[in-house]
């Protein structure tokens, strides 16, 4: 009675996981069968210690199964089925070996210790617990709002794909260079900021204030149409003014050769520049710029230490973006795509890999560390929400989140490696009638013991090498 109560809480806990399920369907059935062998033993002949070992084996089994889910939900990628399956051939070759070598009468004895003492209760929740331990870590490292499953997603991540909005000191730009072709710089100033009167796009708040320190009157625009990615179309004053990339000036079959020619020197600095058409011809370049995070550079150097490639994703032309890319030390990705995202792009440069996406958070008061996803899957019940979050000022959190994930799987690998031996050498007491069936709670405390000695001495091992 007292093992189907705690088998229900235990499947109350772990079937409605990938992970958990396998295991506790398998922990049932091997429960069931234990029971069987007991109910045959007592119709077969007089009652007898020998012939209730498996009943109370199948009690402790179930029972120290669902003890293991309630302190370490299943979570990973390990279900532990395979040691299972190992424990009941370690337990049938027992009863073989006590039913026709030695006493007949110790063969349930055998076949329930083995089963009990070798069976893997903990194994699919050593993420868990690993996660538990690393989490504190983690935070102290300067990472928050930690999801399920990031320490897993991000220690299997190979690439990183940051956006340039997170290694900018803010989200202001500021108009370096205004280069008017035929006209006054006020006239051009004028023309575009009056433009991008009505947007809020850091560009326009770039011209406008511009506007303002140089006393610049500006008028609203008649007809506004941005263009993601690529710049804005206005109608001002009866004329259609043109502000963006070359590209969009190509797209309206803009001539924008001589403004191409200036406006390479400045991309070679790393500005954003923009070309200024009326009615149909190029009459100015823009050069904008933010100013980069002082720890940027060694933000990407400490994230390729640890085994991730940052690669740079950058609306700008190829010159800005690879002037960009070298002052970080980052990789260049293919050119993007006209108004495509940052999370868009990491899925297609990176569709098989599962690259991770360090971006600005939309009220730009945060960093956001997500796993890309498939563009139709970029939804609220998709899974997409941040993995990690930091202060904009703590962009480090992140190489020290990929380093504690790193541990933690080393962690994880080399407890599961003790705890196997551990519990095949206690399966092989218990074939033996070494042990009894009363040892098996005893032995899952020296596994939790265990598991706590190696988060222990690892999370302090990675602290003092962070310092």
């Amino acid at each position: 009675m007292f093992s189907a109560i705690f088998s229900l809480l235990g499947l109350s806990f772990s079937l409605n996981t990938s992970v958990g399920r396998p295991l506790s369907l398998v922990t049932t059935l091997a429960s069931t069968g234990l029971l069987a062998v007991s109910t045959v033993l007592l119709l077969s002949g007089p009652a007898s210690a020998e012939a209730n070992a498996p009943a109370l084996a199948a009690a402790f089994l179930m029972a120290l199964r669902a003890f293991g889910v309630v302190l370490l939900p299943p979570r990973g990628d390990h279900s532990g089925v395979p040691q299972a399956g190992w424990s009941v051939l370690l337990a049938l070759l027992a009863a073989g070996a006590w039913w026709w070598i030695f006493d007949r009468a110790q063969a349930p004895v055998a076949l329930a210790a083995a089963l009990l003492l070798s069976w893997p209760q903990l194994i699919d929740g050593i993420n868990a617990f690993a996660d538990k331990v690393f989490h504190k870590a983690a935070l102290a490292a300067g990472a928050r709002d930690i999801a399920p499953g990031t320490f897993t997603k991000v220690a299997q991540a190979r690439d990183i794909l940051i956006d340039k909005a997170a290694v900018m000191s803010g989200p202001n730009l500021m108009v370096t260079n205004v280069m008017a072709f035929n006209n006054e710089p006020k006239t051009l100033l004028a023309v575009a900021a009056s433009a991008e009167a009505g947007s809020s796009h850091p560009v326009a708040l770039a011209l406008r204030e511009l506007a303002s320190q140089w006393q610049v009157a500006l008028k609203m625009p008649d007809r506004f149409e941005p263009t993601p990615g690529l710049g804005v179309v206005a109608l001002l004053g009866g004329q259609t003014v043109v502000i963006g990339t070359t590209d969009l000036l190509k797209r309206l079959k803009i001539d924008s050769f001589t403004a191409d020619a200036i406006a390479r020197s400045l991309e070679a600095d790393g500005k954003t520049v923009l070309r200024v058409a009326v009615g149909g011809r190029v009459v100015g370049v823009l050069g904008l710029e933010g100013t980069l995070r002082q720890d940027a550079g060694v933000a990407g150097m400490a994230l390729r230490k640890e085994g991730l490639v940052p690669w740079l994703f950058s609306g700008d032309n190829p010159n800005t973006r690879s002037a960009l890319a070298g002052m970080l030390g980052l990789e260049l990705t293919e050119d993007p795509k006209p108004g495509e995202t940052a999370q868009e792009a990491a899925f297609r440069c990176f569709p098989d890999t599962a690259p991770l996406v360090l971006t600005l958070s939309q009220d730009r008061m945060a960093l956001e560390l997500r796993q890309a996803v498939a563009p139709e899957a970029d939804r609220p019940d998709a899974g997409n929400s941040p993995l990690a979050v930091s202060n904009t000022d703590d962009i480090g959190a992140f190489p020290a989140l990929k380093a504690l994930a790193m541990r933690r799987n080393l962690l994880a690998v080399h407890a599961r490696q003790v705890l196997s031996g551990l519990w095949l050498c206690a399966g092989l007491s218990g074939a033996s009638t070494f042990l009894p069936l009363s040892a098996a709670p005893v032995l899952f405390g020296i596994c939790l013991l265990v598991l706590w000695t190696f988060a222990r001495f690892s999370v302090a091992d990675t602290l003092h090498r962070n310092e």
